[in-house]
């Protein structure tokens, strides 16, 4: 089991601690994290979402009931998140939803492959897959609504409420991180194939994206001291304890047979990913919470995954 957590873990602090001592000795200018999270989301991860969701099988995604439970636990955690951001801390629009972001996208991409195969073999990559296109096509989307919906007014001061939501679903459209997950998901139900060119050209910058995010957050991390505040220890108590619960609730709710509902629960007890970290800084918002956030949930992770592995083995 130790080794399981390792392999999943020490990649993601190995990457992070080597932009965090880049950031302490003042390798990089007052604008690198901005730069580099520019690229990250504009280049670097929608290229690499659209290529796992186009590279996707389609009867990965015919299973209602298996996506269906995956769907309950991240769309839930997302909105239990964004609802703790504006009830509770009484966050803006912008900072709540970049909580629920923070609180339901698992880092599915790095952690998910060694603690899945580890416990129910080749086929628990799955749960990255479907897990990965429920967060890209329907999470990532709504958390560039609400940013666009909370960016400051441009032009008519008037301007309707309809108008307001119509301007910025167009502007999230817009967005390459949401319509290229999207255009490789059709790829994929179509049953179309990338030529070889393309794919491995899309590829090269594709696989960049996890390790200058990872980068970023630690570049991130050394311009501030980290504490655990209330924000954080309720996110982290949301993504790493509070999730797991609601996706093996669903999946026993679904009565998925006991190796879906496996891969299903331990997809809760990953970490939280970079991408909520990347995008605060993107739009200037949240950004030490959701750092925080990222930073404490890996740490913790070595406890959630061990546990989680160890109640997925009484199944």
């Amino acid at each position: 089991m130790t080794s399981i957590i390792l392999s999943a873990l020490l990649p993601i602090l190995f990457v992070a601690f080597l932009g965090w001592l880049a950031g302490r000795m003042a390798l990089f200018g007052p604008q690198a994290t901005t730069t580099l999270s520019t690229f990250v989301v504009r280049f670097a991860l929608p290229l690499s979402l659209f290529l796992a969701a186009a590279r996707t099988k389609p009867e990965q995604l015919t299973d209602a009931r298996y996506a269906l439970s995956l769907a309950i636990g991240l769309i839930g955690s997302y909105v239990l998140g964004l609802l703790l951001g504006r009830l509770v801390f009484k966050h803006d629009l912008r900072a709540s939803a970049l909580q629920g972001l923070s609180c339901s996208f698992p880092n599915m991409a790095y952690c998910g492959p060694p603690v899945l195969i580890a416990a129910v073999g080749a086929q628990g990559v799955l749960a990255v897959i479907v897990g990965n296109l429920i967060v890209t096509v329907i999470l990532v989307p709504a958390t560039m609504v609400l940013l666009q919906l909370a960016a400051p007014a441009t032009g008519d001061k008037t301007e309707s409420e309809w108008r307001t939501i119509a301007r910025s679903l167009m502007g999230a459209v817009k967005q390459p991180l949401v319509w290229l997950p999207v255009l490789g998901a059709a790829f994929a139900l179509t049953g179309l194939h990338l030529p070889a060119l393309v794919d491995n050209s899309v590829d090269q910058i594709g696989q960049s994206a996890g390790g200058v995010a990872l980068f970023t957050l630690g570049l991130m991390l050394s311009e501030r001291r980290l504490r655990l505040d209330r924000d954080i220890l309720a996110n982290l108590a949301l993504k790493n304890l509070l999730q797991p619960a609601i996706l093996l609730g669903a999946a026993l709710a679904l009565k998925l047979e006991p190796t879906l509902a496996k891969e299903v629960f331990l997809t809760g007890v990953l970490p939280s990913a970079t991408a909520a970290s990347v995008l605060a800084q993107r739009y200037d918002a949240y950004v030490e919470q959701a750092a925080g956030t990222t930073a404490a949930s890996t740490f913790f992770s070595i406890i959630t995954i061990a546990g989680g592995l160890a109640i997925a083995a009484t199944f």
